[in-house]
């Protein structure tokens, strides 16, 4: 039959190539980056049990041969969590109100806080833009004083 022959060669081809993924998976991982990443469920355990850099440094030296700075691990660190924080999806955010409004621009900042959402925490200028946006203090208002007869005085 044609074609029967190709069908085979690529169905042993494909079978020879998974069984060769799983033999190497099991392989130590060629980089750092890589080694701490395959030993990250551990180190994680570890760090949320209160164990310090420096002995998770230590551990990772003895048991796995992985030599590196504390320095160098705290990055690789901080590199996993934020790409495992990237990829889990946006958890609401919860907005605390005030127990006594602060003056008549309260209600206005918890509705924009409400209105803007989770968007505004990756933006670094959030908080600029958003006093930026609110009335400006207007302090003859604020005291009752100024031109009270309705003057222009000047």
């Amino acid at each position: 039959m044609p074609g029967s022959r190709d069908r085979q060669t690529s169905l042993d081809w494909f079978s020879l190539a998974r069984a060769g993924f799983a033999r190497h998976r099991t392989d130590k991982p060629a980089t750092k980056a890589g080694q701490i990443r395959a030993l990250w469920p551990d180190i994680e355990a570890a760090l949320d049990g209160g164990q310090s850099m420096k002995s998770i440094r230590k551990w990772l030296e003895e048991d796995a041969g992985v030599t590196l700075s504390i320095t160098s691990l705290t990055s690789y660190i901080s590199r996993i969590r934020r790409r495992l924080k990237a990829k889990r999806p946006a958890e609401a955010t919860q907005i605390i109100q005030p127990q006594a409004p602060l003056g008549p621009n309260a209600r206005s900042q918890v509705a924009n806080q409400v209105a803007t959402g989770p968007a505004l925490e990756d933006d670094p200028l959030a908080q600029a833009k958003r006093v930026l946006s609110q009335p400006k203090l207007d302090i003859r208002k604020l005291h009752n004083d100024g031109d009270p007869e309705g003057r222009n005085l000047i």
